[in-house]
């Protein structure tokens, strides 16, 4: 586990510990997938995310909770029927017909789905709760909720559409007929096979046809594309909370000492330097609200904010969140970031508050 460059596997199912955010900064205590999985086949050790290939059942229901995409199945790729969607002719989302465990899924897909077709998309509801899958309602919970949080969403926006849900089973199918189709399914899945299906590419593969998308989750930037490509749709695009889908970043300029901290260990360059170095810029549009930057912040100077901008998430509309006018420190002839005061840096005041009394004269002394 110590080389984070790695890809652990069933036969179908891929865990990419590069993308796994508990490996991009060691404190994190993101376990989406653990919570979720049915058979346990995820654990923590060391503090990083480890997966036993030898339980996994390939059943997808996790990869829909990873918020940086770190899981993958084969054959099937949640963001590219994202993308496919609207020129499907079956606009029904079943695990026994058209997807994989809906799980596979999150908001920012269902939101995608909505914007680009005009017909909504109807998940199939009808066989979660039986499901061998749902242990604890875990998984029918996470998919209902992510189906909430993408109506919300929508209707706070004035669209129209929303996700639909299918409750009540419809009439079964001739048993035989069944069976049929499923033999003749499991052999046109074997003839097939070794074709080239866009929808078997990875999302690594994806990843690298977007060089200037640095981390940023593909389901992301298709709901990017989705909202600029929809944006006469919308009766309002400012909105005074998050939804659960976006991070605002506020940092309080008094407490900020500039270190460069949360900068450095942002994932997906959301937080990056002003071009002269005296500065921090924020990019909504490529934060994933993983909480890395508020948890090593030392001074506890940076925050996540409720509100959400829509134009500048999907046009990528940047903000300073602060900046400082470096000066010389008078004591240790360092440069800082001058807070008003005299012209003494953090560190050279701290060491004459703790240590003055260590340089008092016996003169001065009473």
């Amino acid at each position: 586990m110590n080389d984070l460059s790695f890809v652990q596997r069933s036969e179908l199912f891929s865990y990419s510990g590069t993308n796994c955010i508990r490996n991009d900064y060691h404190f994190n205590t993101c376990q989406k997938c653990v919570d979720i999985c049915p058979v346990g086949a995820f654990d923590i050790v060391r503090n990083a995310l480890k997966l036993y290939s030898n339980e996994c059942i390939e059943c997808s229901a996790c990869i829909g909770s990873c918020p940086t995409e770190a899981l993958s199945i084969k054959h099937f790729d949640p963001n590219l029927y994202t993308q496919e969607f609207a020129s499907l002719e079956d606009k029904t989302l079943s695990c026994k017909k058209t997807t994989n465990c809906l799980g596979a899924f999150d908001a920012h897909h269902y939101i995608t789905m909505v914007l680009n077709a005009e017909e909504s998309p109807v998940c199939d509801m009808t066989h979660c709760e039986s499901c061998a899958l749902n242990k604890d309602k875990k998984v029918e919970n996470f998919i209902r909720e992510e189906i909430t949080k993408a109506n919300e969403f929508l209707l706070a926006c004035g669209i129209e559409n929303s996700v639909e849900t299918l409750e009540e089973k419809i009439e079964e199918e001739n048993p035989k007929r069944a069976l049929f189709k499923a033999a003749f399914s499991k052999v046109k899945d074997a003839s097939t096979k070794e074709d080239v299906n866009p929808n078997t590419l990875s999302i690594t593969t994806l990843h690298q046809r977007d060089p200037n998308s640095h981390g940023v989750p593909l389901k992301f930037l298709n709901l990017k594309r989705a909202i600029k490509n929809n944006l006469t749709k919308f009766a309002t695009t400012s909105h005074e909370t998050n939804f659960g889908l976006f991070a605002k970043k506020e940092i309080i300029f008094s407490s900020c000492t500039n270190c460069g901290d949360c900068v450095q260990f942002c994932p997906t360059e959301a937080l990056l330097k002003t071009s002269d170095k005296q500065g921090i810029n924020f990019n909504v549009g490529d934060c994933i609200a993983c909480g890395i930057c508020d948890h090593i912040c030392k001074t506890d100077a940076i925050h996540t904010t409720e509100g959400i901008d829509l134009v500048n998430f999907a046009y990528d509309r940047g903000e300073e969140l602060v900046h400082y006018e470096m000066v010389m420190c008078h004591e240790c002839r360092c440069p800082y970031p001058y807070r008003g005061g005299d012209p003494i840096c953090d560190r050279c005041a701290d060491y004459q508050s703790d240590f003055a009394h260590v340089f008092t004269m016996a003169k001065d002394m009473k």
